[in-house]
């Protein structure tokens, strides 16, 4: 299969020249997933917080205008956007990362970014600020704040170092192994930025994927994880009903659907491949 290969400049222009697609962008009501885990993003952003007594952890600052609507909804679970100290990345991709600075300046948060994605990252500069790096991690490392810890594992193909996170959480006594997907879409690979081993570094995240004992999942666009039915059966939850976001059965679908339709890309002819197709599909 012939893949088209993109200069990093001609990928970040074409991107830049989606803007945002329709609706991603719209409200959402902020939630409780579990323990100190909160859903804050937008109607397809996915932003979490994580709260401590220390202060708290942000996931994705997504486009720099999902920024108020992230502020709004930690607000509107009672916590200061003021107490937010550290911000994670997840992939560098604007509708992820495209907010750091603004988050930056208005918190002072630490910016932890995964060394593998770093030039990337810093070439995201809204309104011509620097793009602000405080941190890089690598595979297994680990970022522990008010008595959370968040383990990073490289996850490649979406991105060369798309980084997945890892924690416990707790309910009713009971822990669960929590999983923050990064991305496992290759279903617009012609689309992504290419590098050498992209192809390779995909099939073998669909196989890393299946390794970890995942229970309570998320993933960095809300319609990966089912957000949208997940919360409305929040909404319903009865005292003894299951957490919907408990859902390991719906990862190792969602991780079979992905690697199905990689693969079904790669088999497609190769036509109509400008990075017009499908638009506003190439960042999920």
């Amino acid at each position: 299969m012939r893949i088209l290969l993109f200069s990093a400049a001609v990928a970040l222009s074409s991107l830049a020249a989606f803007g945002q697609p329709n609706g991603w962008n719209d409200p959402f009501p902020p939630h409780k997933i579990m323990d100190n885990f909160y859903y804050v993003g937008t109607k397809e952003l996915a932003s979490f917080l994580i709260v401590t007594p220390q202060g708290n952890i942000l996931m994705n600052s997504n486009y720099e205008t999902s920024v108020p609507v992230i502020k709004a909804n930690v607000e509107k679970l009672g916590f200061k956007f003021s107490d937010i100290k550290i911000l994670i990345a997840g992939h560098a991709h604007p509708d992820h990362v495209e907010g750091d600075a603004m988050v930056k300046e208005l918190t002072g948060a630490q910016v932890v970014v995964g060394r593998v994605d770093e030039a990337k990252t810093r070439e995201f500069r809204p309104g011509g600020k620097e793009h602000p790096i405080d941190r890089l991690v690598d595979d297994g490392e680990t970022v522990t704040f008010g008595g959370t810890t968040l383990t990073a594992h490289i996850m490649p193909g979406h991105t060369r170092g798309c980084l997945a996170w890892s924690t416990t959480l707790k309910e009713n006594g009971k822990s669960y192994y929590t999983f923050i997907e990064c991305s496992l879409n290759g279903r617009f690979v012609q689309t992504l930025d290419q590098y050498p081993g992209i192809l390779d570094d995909f099939r073998a995240t669909y196989k890393k994927a299946r390794t970890f004992p995942v229970e309570l999942w998320v993933s960095s666009h809300a319609s990966f994880y089912g957000m949208a039915e997940k919360y409305a059966k929040l909404e319903k939850r009865g005292p003894n009903d299951p957490n919907p976001f408990v859902d390991p059965e719906g990862y190792k679908a969602h991780v079979d659907e992905y690697e199905k339709s990689f693969e079904a890309a790669l088999a497609a002819p190769a036509q109509g491949k400008g990075r017009g197709q499908g638009k506003g599909k190439q960042d999920k």
